[in-house]
């Protein structure tokens, strides 16, 4: 889809019959915020908690303290079903991205390089269970293709291969691509995928 000066791709696949990946895009004025959650498969109502998080995000406005809205619902082990999740959540404009993170959920910047927006972050505890969520901030995507992903990707596909895929000249194309990069032999996915593509148009 095309917003404004952006434009984006959202793509979820499920390893099993009721998935518990969650993403989202929101649009805002001037920008977007775009929004991931990998519900803990360890744990009762993962999917539960991915959802309360993308909800929580969709409710507010583009210049939130994400790490608030992470802290809030870290707390409210109820509106998680007493779940956990990982959680990404950023927003984009003409000036740059601003971000939270927790987990094993990844955002890149790719360019002829790929800058792991993400890279400081805390694997554990996840949201629902006293989790430290990490801020990040960059500059204008300008040339770079956006990629928020779940680990069902970023731990089964190789950086290299994420990269040239999600560079590809059609978005939708690549996102497709990109679980297909995962996929077993036999057809099934070793882990639920979810990713996000985003491009500045302008």
């Amino acid at each position: 889809m095309v917003e404004g000066r952006f434009e984006y791709v959202v793509e979820v696949a499920s390893s099993r019959i009721t998935g518990q990946d969650r993403a989202s895009v929101f649009v805002r004025p001037g920008g977007l915020v775009i929004v991931l959650a990998d519900g803990a498969g360890g744990t009762s109502n993962g999917a539960v908690a991915a959802q309360a998080f993308v909800d929580a995000v969709g409710a507010t406005s583009r210049e939130t303290d994400w790490s608030g809205v992470i802290e809030a619902l870290d707390r409210d082990v109820t509106r998680l079903g007493h779940g956990q999740t990982t959680a990404v959540v950023l927003s984009l404009d003409c000036r740059g991205i601003t971000g939270c993170s927790v987990g094993d959920s990844g955002a890149w910047l790719v360019r002829d390089q790929v800058i792991d927006l993400t890279d400081g972050q805390v694997r554990k505890p996840l949201v629902g269970g006293g989790c430290l969520p990490f801020v990040f901030h960059t500059g204008p995507i300008g040339n770079a293709t956006l990629i928020v992903a779940s680990d069902g990707l970023l731990r089964y596909g190789k950086q290299q291969d994420i990269a040239r895929i999600a560079r590809g000249p059609d978005l939708a194309t690549a996102a497709r691509t990109l679980v297909e990069l995962v996929r077993l032999p036999f057809g099934t996915l070793q882990d639920d995928v979810a990713v996000v593509l985003c491009r500045d148009l302008g």
